[in-house]
């Protein structure tokens, strides 16, 4: 059943990284394009910090990037298919678990459903707490970042799962998974917004900002659909096999 599930992974990966990257292309680019134009001219510097008999050395490492055009859109398509195969795997695994524990039927019917639980556990729920984010925009530290969204994919998705699977009153504890990142609370910058200099600049940024999470929160949509009504289809026809 292993092999099966890879190669099938593979194909709902292909087909669902594909749209999201053409829907990105034409809706969610743009915008980033047009918030990169106001970006301050300077260099991207990692500093690296050794020891040496005491005294500290500090050296300059220029970040790479993939450039404009091509290289950009080819590394944002391998990096959608890569996501959506981790993903098309999870919910492969979880419609399978599901059909013969909790005896749960598998469609595309379904597998939209999935999907739906999918968009909120991924994007909606982390969304409200950590909006996305155009360049120039003042955000908190990544790694508080990353800890705060780990915890809202977890304990949004142990919230369905308790409604789905756990009898009478125990579905409760849904209740208390999802109170959960709320109470810990989402990192937040020192300061919101835009430090741009021009006060113009910053207006047209916010706007950039606002169409971008409408473009971002459309995109995932989109992809969250397609993934799971193909991985629904492709459920049961390893189930029929």
């Amino acid at each position: 059943m292993f092999r099966p599930m890879v190669l099938a992974a593979l194909g709902i990966a292909l087909a669902a990284g594909l749209v999201l990257s053409a829907v990105q292309t034409l809706h969610v680019s743009p915008i980033i394009y047009a918030a990169e134009a106001f970006e301050i001219e300077q260099p991207e510097i990692a500093a690296v910090i050794h020891s040496d008999h005491g005294h500290s050395h500090t050296h300059s490492v220029q970040a790479w990037a993939p450039g404009d055009g091509f290289e950009r859109i080819a590394f944002t398509v391998l990096s959608n298919v890569l996501s959506a195969f981790g993903f098309a795997i999870i919910l492969l695994a979880a419609m399978l678990m599901a059909k013969d524990k909790a005896q749960l039927n598998v469609s595309w019917q379904r597998g939209v459903l999935w999907g739906l639980a999918g968009y909120l556990m991924f994007f909606i729920v982390p969304a409200l707490g950590l909006a996305p984010e155009i360049p120039g925009m003042e955000a908190a530290a990544l790694e508080g970042r990353q800890s705060w969204w780990v915890l809202a994919v977890l304990s949004t998705g142990l919230a369905i799962a308790s409604v789905v699977f756990l009898p009478g009153i125990a579905k409760a504890f849904a209740i208390v998974f999802i109170a959960a990142p709320w109470l810990v609370g989402a990192p937040q910058p020192q300061v919101h917004g835009f430090l741009h200099p021009d006060a113009q600049a910053v207006a047209t940024l916010t706007d950039l900002q606002a169409q971008f999470l409408y473009a971002t929160a459309i995109a995932n949509a989109v992809f969250w659909v397609i993934l799971g009504g193909l991985t629904g289809y492709t459920a049961k026809r390893l189930v029929q096999a």
